[in-house]
């Protein structure tokens, strides 16, 4: 199958050819779905295909891509990886478009928790380079923000290997993207994927220009990618000592005041102090509520709250690049909220529709395993019913939750 003949363009949403008045934008494109799990088909792997299906169809029965304009994907080129990748996994990479499927299963069985199919380089570009183009519009200013819907996920990618899901490093070649073509000098990552982002640390780990901030699960090492880099110790070295920040949760179940708590009094303080030119958000929705993996219980309220709070920070310029997040109902209801965050419509303008149940990948009998059919007409779920905005309620209750005791002591330390 040649996936690099199918649509680019997926939505109503134009592409960003001429003058467009629309200023949040967004990345998706269908064929990032060919990178698939071939051990076993009949059984959705957590990093589901239809994860972005789910957020790109949720956003425009919401109304909100047409209030968007869709930004070009174009894959990106050997030129680009190799300023954050080894030569030797980029060979590896180009490899596996041209094994055999036993190979590609030796292969992946050799690697920590990646899986492989002949589209997987491809789609893996696809997947960088719509972030690339994206945080490109937005750092010329021809876009204030945007939201790139793409999978496979980037941030435990490190230089001479793929690992927990992630193949390239997407934020990471798009910052030294930006970097490259000098629209940008200081960026401001910020990873709220439930798991800690090892790759983009390992990348920036002596940069000063690159300030890496990450809230976490880490439980004494214990928790995925299951090492000490994630530590509050873990600050930098050389000129980017001190540019490295870790906010390690001990246990599962950290909540909205949680997050706010790190935020208010970590986040934002150092983001004000170093003055980025551009903020990248490594946007896991794992750690949502009901997610089967990451356990913990952050509300759809209080992913729009951080990104609000990040629009603060940079002149605006802020761009969410989606990560994990394995429940497709608590996936698509968080991405949900951050858009309607980003596209300033107010707290409670229908960005928390609540599902009457969430469960595990949510599937859908009547959807084939990619997610590429529109849903049955009579598939309509009370999740999808968005709430009347009420305009007397300008801030979310998460705002002012409490921190839980062991949330308050991490946090503390940092």
């Amino acid at each position: 199958m040649n996936i690099a003949k199918g649509r680019d363009r997926q939505s109503t949403g134009k592409y960003t050819d001429g003058y467009d008045e629309r200023k949040v934008g967004f990345v998706y494109d269908i064929r990032m779905k060919y990178h698939l799990d071939l051990e076993d088909l009949n059984d959705p792997h957590p990093e589901d295909p239809r994860r972005i299906y789910w957020i790109h169809e949720l956003l425009g029965r919401a109304d909100c891509l047409k209030l968007m304009r869709q930004v070009k994907v174009r894959p990106v080129t050997d030129a680009q990886i190799l300023r954050v990748h080894t030569k030797k996994h980029l060979a590896f990479m180009n490899d596996t478009e041209i094994m055999e499927k036993t190979s590609l299963v030796e292969s992946q069985q050799k690697l920590d928790s990646v899986f492989l199919c002949n589209e997987t380089n491809y789609c893996a570009r696809l997947s960088a380079g719509g972030l690339v183009a994206l945080c490109n519009e937005v750092a010329s200013g021809k876009l204030t923000s945007g939201i790139a819907i793409i999978r496979p996920p980037g941030h435990h990618a490190c230089p001479n290997r793929p690992m927990g899901f992630c193949l390239l490093n997407n934020v990471a070649i798009a910052v030294r993207d930006l970097q490259a073509r000098g629209v940008v000098e200081r960026v401001m990552v910020v990873d709220w994927d439930v798991h800690h982002g090892n790759g983009i640390q390992e990348v920036f780990y002596s940069d000063k220009s690159v300030l890496y901030c990450s809230i976490h699960r880490h439980d004494s090492g214990e928790f995925f990618p299951s090492t000490a880099e994630g530590n509050i110790g873990m600050v930098g070295s050389g000129d980017g000592k001190g540019f490295n920040v870790n906010i390690p949760w001990v246990t599962g179940g950290m909540g909205d005041g949680d997050y706010v708590y790190a935020f208010n009094n970590v986040v934002l303080p150092i983001a004000r102090e170093f003055r980025p030119d551009m903020v990248i958000v490594a946007s896991g929705f794992d750690a949502a509520i009901c997610d089967p993996i990451g356990e913990c219980d952050v509300s759809p309220e209080c992913y729009a709250c951080m990104t609000s709070m990040l629009s603060s920070v940079a002149n605006q310029r802020l761009v969410l690049s989606l990560e994990g997040g394995y429940n497709l109902d608590a996936t698509s209801n968080s991405a949900l909220a951050c858009v309607k965050a980003l596209l300033n419509l107010g707290w409670k303008s229908g960005f928390t529709p609540k599902p009457a149940t969430y469960h595990a990948y949510a599937t859908l009998s009547d959807w084939e395993i990619n997610g590429v059919p529109m849903p049955h007409p009579k598939y309509s779920p009370d999740w999808l019913a968005l709430p009347e905005w009420d305009p007397a309620i300008e801030v979310p209750d998460c705002f002012n939750s409490e921190p839980s005791e062991l949330g308050k002591a991490v946090v503390d330390q940092v």
